[in-house]
């Protein structure tokens, strides 16, 4: 975990190590945020050390400039300091930070004139499979492993990028519809379908947990 914050985050706080005692009192993202727009300098950097790996690891799958990517998210995290009165209620803390993070980082992009092609370039959002999205008794070794995750990078990024909201952060159809931009839910859903039915062509099986709706 990243726990070096910028001067200009963490300045004129008095207490790191009180973060602790946020933990121990808010049991829900929804009371942390809450506390952190209400002036709660150590709920803002709880917010900060819990969700700083997950966001440069989602940044890195957009665009894969290092400096862009925390260039971005030091901006996500100062216009959250400077906004906090103002924001919008939120029971996911990541899900917010994640529209925020890849609003701020095509903001960025905007003027490359390449920028839709390098979006639907085969390795743009790139995911890497692992034991812990195993289909429930089914035996992989590394061999299986590495098919699996050349099924993976056949997919077209969207495909792959609305697995990675499903399967890889356990976000909810109507999040990935408002992170991709899709009508409703149920676009989600069949985009997430038939995601999973190329690897199951494939592979001959679905390599990913919960599967029921299929």
């Amino acid at each position: 975990m990243n726990n070096n914050l910028p001067k200009s985050i963490s300045e004129g706080s008095e207490i790191l190590t009180s973060c602790e005692e946020v933990k121990s009192h808010f049991s829900s993202d929804l009371e942390i945020w809450k506390a952190f727009k209400s002036g709660n300098n150590s709920a803002f950097i709880l917010i900060y050390e819990r969700f700083f790996d997950s966001l440069y690891s989602y940044g890195l799958r957009i665009n894969r400039d290092e400096d862009l990517v925390k260039d971005a998210i030091h901006d996500v995290f100062l216009d959250l300091k400077k906004n906090s009165e103002s924001l919008r209620d939120t029971d996911s803390i990541k899900f917010y930070m994640f529209k925020c993070l890849k609003r701020r980082i095509y903001k960025e992009l905007k003027n490359w004139s390449n920028l839709k092609e390098e979006m639907e370039t085969t390795d743009c959002f790139e995911i890497t499979f692992s034991h812990e999205q195993t289909l429930i008794n089914k035996q992989i070794d590394s061999e299986m492993t590495k098919k699996i995750n050349a099924a993976i990078k056949n997919l077209s990024p969207r495909k792959r990028e609305a697995i990675y909201y499903v399967y890889y952060e356990g976000m909810s159809y109507q999040q990935v519809s408002e992170l991709m931009g899709l009508s409703d839910s149920k676009s989600a859903r069949d985009l997430v379908y038939k995601g999973l039915r190329c690897l199951r062509d494939s592979l001959g099986f679905i390599p990913f947990v919960y599967t029921a709706f299929l």
